[in-house]
């Protein structure tokens, strides 16, 4: 196996594949090699054709585990002279695409995913009024101003989804805003699909969030978050409009 590592990473000691699935046990020692810390993000896997000889297994399976795991939002397969299967560095999209999916299966209802708003969203905003900085404070600050100057209801609601996200990053839990800005996509598809309008009455709500934040206290933040979702929720359909996809996330950091 090549070395180079502008093409292969190297040292990566998978085994003879026998399993009856074979393209899941690819998968599968895939995975750990990056569990282990063998593969990182921006890694580039060996060519289809030796790691077909490398697992001794034939290149379609190969090619069906590299599928898969690009479906996963594991790697990302680049087609030309420089491409090839290079592992990606992580897509908290693919969450919030999971969950809408199992709503519009029916697996998961907009009750569920409400309810579990307000139980991470509580949790989240009581850890944020312990950790959150004078440079969160004013981050969701400048976030509300652009909220109440926006022109219109799309670039309001962009703003009203990274109201939750500030807070979360406030936590400095990585998880905690991962599954907040996933939650807070599928409630905006649901509302953009069942129909927007604007929401005033949230204004002097966000300022009561902000405040109690300031303060550190969490009884009152939560209280005025419990009153934000709710007020979010209503007019809200029990089940999807529509299966269309959720738009695609904007990262923020």
């Amino acid at each position: 196996m090549s070395t180079d590592p502008m093409s292969t990473t190297p040292a990566l000691s998978f085994q003879e594949v026998k399993t009856r699935r074979v393209f899941e046990e690819i998968c599968e020692q895939i995975r750990k090699r990056l569990a282990s810390g063998v593969l990182k993000p921006g890694d580039k896997l060996p060519a289809e054709r030796d790691l077909a000889v490398e697992f001794k297994v034939s290149r379609p399976a190969v090619r069906e585990a590299l599928r898969t795991l690009e479906i996963s939002g594991v790697v990302s397969l680049q087609k030309g002279v420089k491409g090839g299967a290079f592992i990606r560095d992580g897509n908290p999209a693919m969450l919030t695409q999971s969950l809408q999916d199992l709503m519009i299966l029916g697996r998961v209802t907009l009750a569920g995913l409400a309810e579990a708003r307000h139980l991470i969203n509580g949790a989240v905003i009581e850890l944020a009024c312990e950790r959150a900085t004078e440079e969160d404070f004013a981050a969701i600050e400048r976030n509300m101003e652009e909220i109440d100057t926006a022109a219109d209801l799309v670039r309001r609601a962009d703003a009203g989804v990274r109201f939750f996200g500030l807070i979360a990053r406030a936590t400095r839990n990585e998880v905690l805003a991962m599954l907040v800005d996933s939650l807070s996509d599928i409630i905006r598809y649901v509302i953009d699909t069942s129909g927007r309008k604007a929401r005033p009455e949230l204004v002097p709500v966000r300022r009561r969030i902000l405040k109690a934040l300031r303060a550190r206290d969490a009884k009152a933040a939560v209280k005025s978050m419990d009153e934000y979702l709710t007020i979010v929720q209503e007019g809200m359909d029990a089940v999807p409009a529509a299966a269309t996809p959720a738009p695609a996330r904007k990262s923020v950091r």
